[in-house]
């Protein structure tokens, strides 16, 4: 198992140009700026997204997960009753979508989103307090159930599913997901990010 996961590190090394390792997982700050790009072979990308609703204590969030061809695998959203700040709204992002791809085993994989904060928090090494503290550590607890794992910053362009997905949480009664099957008014943006792999 040892040497598979240093395999596949290895690959993600290569195919992502990654610049350092935490805690024994594959990690990069910033993915190139661009729209959305497949991850390697045999790798699954999760994107994930958190969105506050302005004067409410209603939060969304969107988790996407595809293949290396670009193919939709399956995605979540859901409905947060609280009233946690953008920060914290994006690391609930991060929980929600490392807990779908332990249940769906996509347990090889590169998480990317679009909050640079919180990826510089989950690959730091210096301890958080408060509540940004404890979410942070459930990150850190759910990623050791990963075989191997890329954690990574994209721009806006290159995470629009996961925000549309985040958006459409508001209108969710709590927990809702799809398997394979996107629903029809995500397949104009996922069709967006596959057709910008052309130019």
């Amino acid at each position: 198992l040892l040497h598979r996961m240093t395999k596949l590190a290895q690959e993600f090394s290569d195919a992502n140009n990654l610049s350092h390792t935490i805690h024994g997982r594959q990690s990069s700050p910033q993915a190139p700026l661009h729209g959305w790009r497949p991850p390697p072979a045999g790798i699954y990308k999760i994107n994930l997204d958190g969105a506050v609703k302005s004067g409410d204590s209603v939060r969304g969030v969107g988790v996407v997960v595809r293949n290396a061809n670009g193919e939709f695998m399956a995605a979540c959203v859901r409905r947060i009753q609280a009233s946690y700040g953008a920060r914290q709204t994006e690391l609930m992002a991060t929980i929600e979508g490392l807990r779908f791809a332990i249940d769906m085993d996509f347990t090889a994989a590169i998480l990317e989103m679009d909050a640079q904060d919180c990826i510089n928090s989950i690959l730091s090494t210096v301890e958080c307090n408060g509540i940004d503290g404890l979410l942070i550590e459930e990150v850190n607890y759910l990623l050791h159930n990963f075989r191997a794992v890329v954690c990574q910053w994209t721009p806006r362009c290159g995470n629009k599913v996961a925000h549309t997905l985040a958006q459409f949480a508001f209108h969710c009664n709590e927990f809702v997901t799809w398997i394979e099957e996107a629903p029809r008014w995500l397949l104009p943006v996922l069709e967006a990010d596959v057709l910008s792999l052309e130019y």
